[in-house]
């Protein structure tokens, strides 16, 4: 029963910092800074933290609704060991990362047969498509999979 506590403290933790710090980094890249050299960094630090706030502000709420109902977390752990689950999420994400790969790859090749320099705005949308379609490709991959298997 301790270790229960100890994970949920953990996760409350680091909940908490993933929060704390993807606001932090939000708020560092929504300030325009008049220095020349961090302006092309700008959207990255904004999106990293956007990112980590959304995963943390998760992680809290999953907390708190554990918290509130330990027997759905003891559900959820025995689901999570489920083989015929692992298996569709295994295969969901080798079909993620494969579209992923590719798609960066694809880029890669592009901006590398491009004679003039792109902007960073540009390059910014188009590696966050490559995020979203990744994760969207998961996402289909698990409720295709979940309705074959």
């Amino acid at each position: 029963m301790s270790n229960q506590k100890s994970n949920q403290n953990s996760d409350l933790i680091k909940g908490a910092v993933m929060l704390g710090i993807g606001i932090l980094l939000f708020i560092i890249g929504s300030i325009n800074f008049y220095a020349a050299a961090w302006r092309p960094y700008l959207h990255l630090i904004e999106g990293i933290g956007l990112f980590l706030a959304v995963v943390g502000g998760w992680n809290l709420f999953q907390y708190f609704r554990y918290k509130k109902n330990p027997e759905a977390l003891h559900k959820a752990r025995i689901e999570s060991m489920d083989e015929r689950k692992l298996w569709i999420q295994y295969r969901s994400g080798n079909n993620a990362f494969k579209i992923g790969i590719t798609l960066t790859y694809l880029f890669l090749l592009m901006v590398g047969a491009t004679e003039n320099s792109l902007s960073t705005d540009l390059i910014w949308w188009i590696l966050a498509g490559i995020v979203v379609t990744t994760g969207a490709v998961y996402v289909i991959s698990l409720v295709r999979y979940e309705h074959i298997y």
